[in-house]
This record gives structure tokens, C-alpha cells and sequence, in this order.
């Protein structure tokens, strides 16, 4: 026996390893690799998509932080306006008021001296009366005959003397 292998070797034995190597090739390839490739092709495409969707959303998400800085400095700009705007009515309500009351306070202060200075002339005048009276009763007692216009000339003399002695 010679061991030349190249004599060992059956023709037919490689032509079936031949044969199942392709078939099972064949069906490996139906079964197996055709249907994951696809799967992963798939999934490539949905990534793809996905990396688009994440992108486009990146994009949508900075123009809405940009856009939620505009309102929110034009809100605070409005509110600073209406706080400016407030204050300067409140000011203006304030010193309306201000000016009412005072006008309101002049008023009470007018009429509180003009009530003053009646009950002033009317007690004045009621002491004068008095005066007038005790002093002619008095001088009715000395003297039986008494001037009236000469008693109301002496009790205005008086009463003026007293009058210029209490203003300073």
C-alpha cells in the first residue's frame, strides 16, 4: 500500500462533503443568515430613525429652552412695567388722598375756627351782657342815676384793655 494521499482520496466522499457543505450553506443561509441580516438591517433603519427623531428632538428642545428665555424675559419685562405702573398709581392715589385730606383737613380746621370765633363773639358778647349788668346794678346801688351809654362806653374800654393784654 502506498501512502500517496492524493490516491487515499474518494472522489465520491468529497463530492457529497461538497454537496452537504453547499445545503447546509443553502439552508444555514435561508434559515439563519438571510433572516438576521434583515433583522439587523431593521434595526439599523429604526436606529437610524431613532438618531433623527433624537437630533430633530435636540433641536426642538433648544428652540423651546430659546423660546421659553424670550417669554420668560418679556413676562419679567411686563412685570417690572405693571410693578412701574402700579407704583406710580399707588403714588398718584397717595397723594390725591393726600391732597383731599388736606383740603378735607382745611375745611374742618376753617370751620372749627369760624365755630370758635362765633362761640368766642357769643360768649363775649353774653360776659359783655353780664358785665354790663353786674355793673349797672353795682353803680344802681351807689349811684341811683346811671348813663348807660357811658357804663357800655367804661365796660368796652375794659373788656378791650383785657383783650389787647392777652394777645402778645
Amino acid at each position: 500500500m502506498d501512502l500517496n494521499p492524493l490516491e487515499q482520496l474518494n472522489l465520491i466522499a468529497m463530492a457529497a462533503i461538497a454537496a452537504i457543505f453547499l445545503v447546509t450553506l443553502i439552508i444555514l443561509r435561508k434559515v439563519f443568515f438571510i433572516p438576521l441580516i434583515d433583522v439587523m438591517e431593521k434595526r439599523a433603519v429604526k436606529l437610524e430613525r431613532s438618531r433623527a427623531r433624537y437630533e430633530e428632538a435636540g433641536t426642538l428642545i433648544e428652540k423651546a429652552r430659546e423660546e421659553a428665555k424670550r417669554i420668560a424675559a418679556e413676562a419679567a419685562e411686563t412685570a417690572e412695567r405693571l410693578s412701574d405702573e402700579v407704583k406710580e398709581e399707588l403714588a398718584r392715589i397717595r397723594d390725591s388722598k393726600r391732597a383731599e385730606a388736606g383740603v378735607e383737613a382745611e375745611n374742618i380746621l376753617t370751620r372749627g375756627r369760624n365755630e370758635i370765633a362765633q362761640l368766642k363773639e357769643a360768649e363775649q358778647a353774653r360776659l359783655k351782657e353780664h358785665l354790663l349788668t353786674c355793673s349797672k346794678q353795682t353803680l344802681v346801688k351807689m349811684i341811683p342815676d346811671v348813663d348807660e351809654e357811658r357804663l357800655l362806653f367804661v365796660v368796652n374800654r375794659v373788656l378791650a384793655a383785657r383783650g389787647a393784654a392777652k394777645e402778645p
